[in-house]
């Protein structure tokens, strides 16, 4: 009964906020109605029905349950991004945005094999209880605290390993090589969640960096990546904001002020609540000043798209990939009781050029505005979008996210490469290369144990062997294949060598030389990062003269 009190007593705090006018603590003026109708009146509607329910529906249904859900319903009403964080989700998003979460430091995945779902670990962070207790990449978890994991999902699976700092789980593995069962029982600690996750060369005097999302050490990590690749001997910069979710105001700015001088516009909003119209400058100096091409997709969102716009509007990045999510609203975190939080949307946020990139969510479900992947590419026309300009005069485009300067889509998986990506073959097949079973991988195995080295790291990389996939691994890969009852032909082969190439050498580097070592390898058929690469003499001739060659104002505009 206490509990329900205290759920009950949160729906009243709530409703009081919402009907009321309550924001941020502080009293807003109502808006004027006809008539207005007292928000007990509706909380009377409300208590009386969920009495019902509990006493008469067929089912026990627990309080919580009804009125959390009413509650979802309530802000998901208003628009796509306001919601309800019930205490887990609510944990979770904290854990998100300070950049930290309490467990063993290890990646999972699904990988699927002839006794079902398993659990592979891949590489552990440096320094985690999992690094320090001795687990591998490619060790395959098959109980946790005894219990067999075997049709877990991943969720389930993470769920289990994380816990409070200081406690222990205990896990069973198998590992390749080894016969018997290895046991660990290893103690949970904090982890911090790197948010710029790669960063290095791509090319000699190329840099290349990739920010996941925005939390509050994505500046202290961006700039100590920068330090990483030695930024100041630089000749070019590729940031890739792909699949970015977003997150925190703050950070976007930060990030932002890296590029821009000093009192440049970032970002504005404007809301209803006191406060909330603002205009966000760079607070400092502009420190990176070197061609940048920035990636963007139809993930990247909100924050991520705060800073593709700041760029763009001032003509200080080539914006490259596909058009953006388009979610121009800002919400504040509420902190409730029972340890619950409500994300409200408070502001809508405009770039430099006055640009509202939020997309039209009114005539679409929640679920087609955001899991529809076939939507069309509205960006691709001017018809019925908001027209601004940037610094230097060129057009730029309203609503529907940010649309890129180049275009272009990620390559298509071939019907048989699919089917090899579908059934996990790669990783299994790096686990066979790098456990010894393949003679004709000696070699292979050699330089790439080499590469780990300090005399490797400091040779010329032009005149030392690197790892290859010979044709003699190819045709024990093609054995494999039949091994694992996966038909192809020589023709699907060689249409998509490369592709069987890189991703073989990719787990494999994942697996023994670390997760930024196997990226490396996989950007390399990236089509959007090559682009990159092609248009930076672009972006060179963008942030000198604040103009593009005919050819790409064709394209911007």
């Amino acid at each position: 009964m206490k509990h329900r009190f205290a759920v009950c007593a949160l729906l009243v705090v709530l409703a009081s906020s919402l009907l009321g006018g309550f924001l941020n603590g502080k009293a807003a003026s109502k808006p004027e109605t006809l008539e207005p109708v007292s928000s007990k009146e509706f909380l009377i509607d409300f208590t009386e029905a969920l009495d019902v329910i509990q006493k008469n529906y067929v089912e026990h249904v627990s309080p919580d349950r009804l009125i959390y859900n009413s509650i979802k319903g309530m802000l998901r009403s208003l628009d796509p991004h306001s919601n309800f964080l019930d205490p887990n989700e609510f944990a979770s998003l904290r854990e998100d945005q300070h950049s930290r979460y309490f467990g063993l430091g290890i990646r999972v995945r699904p990988l699927l094999n002839d006794r079902g779902r398993v659990v592979i670990v891949e590489p552990p962070l440096v320094g985690t209880p999992a690094e320090k207790k001795g687990l591998r990449a490619g060790d395959v978890i098959t109980r946790i605290e005894g219990q067999p994991i075997d049709d877990w999902t991943s969720d389930e699976v993470v769920s289990k390993l994380r816990g409070p700092r200081g406690t222990t789980v205990n896990i069973s593995i198998e590992r390749p090589g080894i016969r018997e069962i290895l046991e660990f029982n290893v103690e949970r600690d904090i982890i911090p969640v790197e948010t710029v996750t790669y960063a290095f060369e791509v090319q000699p005097g190329i840099g290349y960096i990739k920010i996941d999302r925005f939390s509050e050490s994505t500046a202290d990590d961006f700039r100590d990546k920068l330090e990483k690749i030695e930024v100041e001997k630089l000749s070019g910069l590729i940031l890739d904001l792909r699949d970015n979710p977003g997150g925190l105001l703050n950070q976007a700015i930060d990030i932002s002020d890296f590029f821009l001088p000093r009192l440049e516009t970032i970002v504005s909003t404007k809301g209803r609540a006191q406060g909330s119209d603002r205009v966000y400058r760079a607070p400092g100096i502009e420190r990176i000043k070197i061609p940048l091409v920035l990636i963007i997709n139809r993930h990247s969102a909100s924050a991520s798209e705060i800073v593709a716009g700041a760029l763009q509007d001032h003509d200080r990045a080539l914006i490259v990939g596909e058009t953006s999510f388009g979610k121009g609203l800002v919400q504040s975190v509420y902190t409730l009781d029972n340890e619950t939080g409500m994300a409200l949307t408070t502001a809508k946020y405009y770039t430099p050029s006055e640009r509202l990139i939020q997309r039209d969510y009114s005539v679409s479900s929640f679920e087609y505005y955001y899991m529809n992947e076939t939507r069309p590419e509205v960006s691709e026309s001017i018809s019925g979008r908001e027209i601004k300009q940037t610094d230097s005069g060129r057009t730029v485009l309203g609503g529907g996210g940010i649309t890129p300067d180049v275009p272009v889509s990620v390559r298509e998986l071939e019907p048989f490469e699919k089917v090899l990506a579908s059934k996990d073959v790669f990783f299994q097949y790096a686990r066979r290369l790098t456990s010894g079973q393949v003679a004709a991988a000696e070699r292979f195995i050699h330089q790439l144990k080499k590469m780990g080295t300090a005399e490797f790291n400091n040779a010329d990389p032009d005149s030392t062997p690197q790892p290859v996939i010979t044709d003699e691994i190819l045709a024990d890969f093609k054995e494999y294949l039949i091994s694992r009852n996966i038909e192809f032909t020589e023709e699907d082969i060689n249409n998509s060598i490369g592709f069987i190439k890189r991703r073989i050498k990719q787990e494999v580097f994942t697996s023994a030389l670390g997760l930024q070592e196997g990226y490396k390898v996989g950007i390399q058929g990236d089509t959007q990062v090559l682009k990159a690469l092609e248009v930076l003499p672009e972006a060179k001739l963008l942030m000198t003269s604040g103009r593009t060659t005919p050819a790409m104002q064709n394209q911007s505009n």
